[in-house]
């Protein structure tokens, strides 16, 4: 039997799960009652269709935006909020993440190349040399304007 959960659209995580025809952690609501109750937006959905659901928001949310370029306060600032993790000089670019994550394995990156300083949310996951040529390309494309 497939898990259901409820979800609501455009969101980055499950509202709750469903056991047998009631939402979990409600005390006891029937998976209909349950959905009144949350209003419009939410669905009853199986976990592999609101997972792929949950991906493209935080796609959309996180992922989606270019490396922003920041100053070199900024990025000492994001260095010493909290011990950094898995810093790494790849190809010349030093890049370390936040430790505190926004959701699944999305966390603030902050990278430092040639005297300037970037900082965006990438998943843990992302390659570390993939960063690093980004950060490259962003570098050239701002040298060429």
């Amino acid at each position: 039997m497939e898990q259901l959960v409820i979800y609501k659209l455009g969101e980055t995580h499950l509202q709750t799960t469903i056991t047998n025809g009631y939402a979990d952690f409600t005390n006891g609501k029937r998976l209909e009652a349950y959905l009144d109750e949350l209003g419009p937006g939410y669905a009853c959905l199986p976990y592999d269709q609101a997972l792929e659901l949950i991906k493209k928001a935080e796609a959309k949310k996180y992922l989606d935006a270019p490396w922003e370029e920041i100053t070199e306060e900024a990025w000492f600032d994001w260095l010493e909020v909290l011990p950094p993790e898995a810093w790494q000089n790849n190809d010349g670019v030093d890049i370390f993440r936040l430790c505190e994550y926004q959701t699944s394995n999305i966390t603030r990156h902050c990278a430092r190349y040639a005297g300037r300083f970037f900082t965006s949310f990438r998943r843990t996951s992302e390659p570390r040399k993939f960063m690093a040529t980004q950060i490259k390309i962003n570098c050239q494309k701002a040298d060429l304007t």
